[in-house]
């Protein structure tokens, strides 16, 4: 019998219950990749993270949703690290580590301030595509009409998973969207994106950027409450046309996650050289909700 310790950690979030739930397992090196999926689908959180050995970084991670393995994912990146920094498996003299990932070897950064650690993650550097769906489409599969949908054009945007990222005018809009994940999950697989990333620079707190929401019906997760990545693709994008001002080393602050339940924060860092979008950090904190062991 296979006996696993394993982790429930809320990330972007300083209270349990908010946030984005993902699974974290810090021994991992003598699980295959068949037990790993296996661990994924019966903990059947949108992530399930496991840690290995690396011969490249200080860690190798490995991301699973419960029906297939991703390249990238940040808010089990920042569940993860904020378990290894708790079971005490972060050297405290280095505020930087490197993690391993199908998407490359990528910074995270450990930072205290007051009474809370922060980790921070830089991400793949921006990548963006057009897609060959039109605006109607788009937002037909989100229940909306085009005139909903902000005049910049929807694109493809990575940094280290692609998603469809489509700018909403009102918040109202976005907040009580209609949505057909079978049309969602046909044009994410269509123009090759994990999902739909929908943003709104109207925001329930109004000290955050932005607020934003991330469906991905394709892998299995209708809505994932808090995603770092989708909230790095869609910082990029809001960059990247110039709807926020970035100037220098920029810091939004996205929300997500009220639709479900979970509110959390996104940390954003944003930096651009010229009008190149050039790096991405997202981050937050996190708080372990549940441990145990299962036996398969």
């Amino acid at each position: 019998m296979g006996i696993v310790k394993i982790k429930q950690v809320d990330a972007f979030t300083t209270r349990p219950f908010g946030g984005n739930p993902a699974g974290v397992v810090t021994d991992a090196n003598d699980l295959s990749d068949e037990v790993k999926q296996q661990i994924a689908r019966e903990m059947n959180l949108s992530e399930t993270a496991f840690v290995s050995h690396s011969n490249v970084a200080d860690f190798k991670v490995q991301f699973f949703t419960p029906n297939v393995e991703v390249a990238l994912c940040g808010h089990a990146t920042i569940a993860t690290f904020a378990t290894l920094y708790e079971e005490g498996k972060l050297d405290q003299t280095k505020s930087i580590f490197y993690q391993e990932t199908k998407a490359g070897v990528l910074p995270v950064e450990v930072m205290k301030t007051d009474n809370q650690v922060m980790f921070m993650m830089t991400q793949a550097v921006p990548q963006f595509a057009e897609v060959e769906l039109s605006r109607a489409e788009i937002a037909a599969g989100l229940g909306l009409a085009v005139e909903d949908l902000l005049p910049t054009q929807p694109l493809k945007v990575s940094t280290g998973l692609w998603w469809l990222v489509v700018g909403i005018k009102k918040l109202a809009k976005l907040r009580n969207a209609c949505l057909d994940f079978s049309a969602i999950a046909a044009m994410s697989k269509k123009c090759g994106a994990e999902g739909f990333v929908p943003f709104c620079l109207e925001t329930v707190q109004p000290d955050c950027s932005f607020h934003s929401r991330a469906f991905c019906p394709l892998d299995g997760v209708n809505e994932d409450p808090v995603c770092g990545t989708g909230n790095g693709s869609a910082a990029a994008y809001i960059a990247a046309h110039n709807l926020i001002a970035i100037n220098g080393e920029t810091a939004l602050t996205g929300e997500a996650g009220l639709g479900v339940g979970r509110p959390g924060r996104v940390n954003v860092l944003v930096s651009k050289q010229g009008e190149q979008v050039t790096t991405i950090k997202v981050g937050g904190t996190a708080v372990r909700v549940l441990e145990g062991e299962m036996r398969f």
